[in-house]
């Protein structure tokens, strides 16, 4: 069930980062980053109701807010602005590396074993960000990228996937996913508007831009139903085996690139065998999960 409940979140943070494509046509990657996660936070208030409010005084609290600051903040941020430079396709490979980062966390700070299959798997993956990097024709329609620019998505996916660690350690103290949620989008709201307080250039354009707000607002709604099924994920398996199943977002990012987003992004060849090695490398993980 955890295997199945990770893959579901993958499918719909991939329709996250489709629709957070379609509001950096009319809008910024902070202001874009801000609108999702009011969107994930007013999600996670419907989820309040069901949490008893003594599950809000233990120390699990703690970890989820850090989660949500690491992650659903900082990894967001950092994700559109791969988003915007690169391309959704190229993006959201390169965000897949944060099995790796996971594994590594996991195994030096909870205690978690590291098969010969899963860490097979994980080269594997990281074979495939290799191929995407080479790629140099594809991601932009509209403009070049540069390298470099892959750093954000590359750093967006080390946030997520030590935000995993931090969502697992909270989930051994108090096992209650949705108390997890509602702590870290509080986190992760409260944290970016100060750091919007504190930005300079306020982009007042995308704040007006009716078309921004619908797609980076249904960004952040997919983004608080995959972070409910990563955290049932978590509660039910552990992080070696979730994280890189969640990891299969850029094979629904594709498929939905190549149908939808065909004026603004190219899918080649090196992109689609990228995707195929971090598909098979999840393949292996779910047939041998330990």
């Amino acid at each position: 069930m955890a295997s199945i409940l990770a893959i579901i979140s993958a499918f719909l943070y991939g329709v996250s980062m489709v629709f957070a494509r379609v509001g950096l046509k009319s809008g910024d990657s902070f202001a874009g980053g801000v609108i999702s996660m009011g969107f994930s936070f007013v999600g996670s208030l419907i989820v309040l109701f069901f949490v008893p409010f003594s599950h809000f005084t233990g120390w699990a609290v703690l970890f989820f807010m850090l989660a949500g600051v690491v992650g659903p903040c900082l990894g967001r941020f950092l994700l559109f602005a791969g988003i915007n430079r690169v391309g959704s396709s190229i993006a959201s490979i390169v965000y897949a590396i944060k099995p790796l980062f996971s594994a590594i966390a996991a195994v030096f700070i909870l205690g978690e074993s590291l098969t010969v299959i899963i860490a097979f798997a994980t080269l594997v993956m990281i074979a495939g960000l290799a191929v995407v990097g080479s790629e140099t024709s594809g991601g932009q329609i509209e403009r070049s990228w540069s390298k470099k620019d892959l750093i954000f998505p590359l750093m967006a996916g080390a946030a997520y996937g030590f935000c995993h660690i931090l969502r697992k350690i909270g989930l051994n103290i108090t096992p209650d996913p949705l108390m997890g949620v509602v702590a870290q989008n509080v986190a992760a709201i409260s944290f970016s508007i100060t750091l919007m307080l504190a930005k300079k250039d306020k982009q007042t354009a995308t704040w007006k831009n009716l078309h921004a707000w619908v797609f980076f607002g249904l960004a952040g709604i997919m983004s608080i139903l995959g972070q409910l099924s990563i955290f049932y994920a978590l509660m039910l398996g552990t992080v070696i085996v979730v994280s890189p199943l969640s990891t299969i977002s850029p094979l629904f990012v594709i498929i939905m690139a190549a149908l939808f987003l065909r004026k603004m992004e190219k899918v080649t060849i090196r992109i689609v065998m990228g995707a195929v090695l971090i598909v098979a490398a999840t393949a292996l993980i779910s047939i041998f999960p330990s």
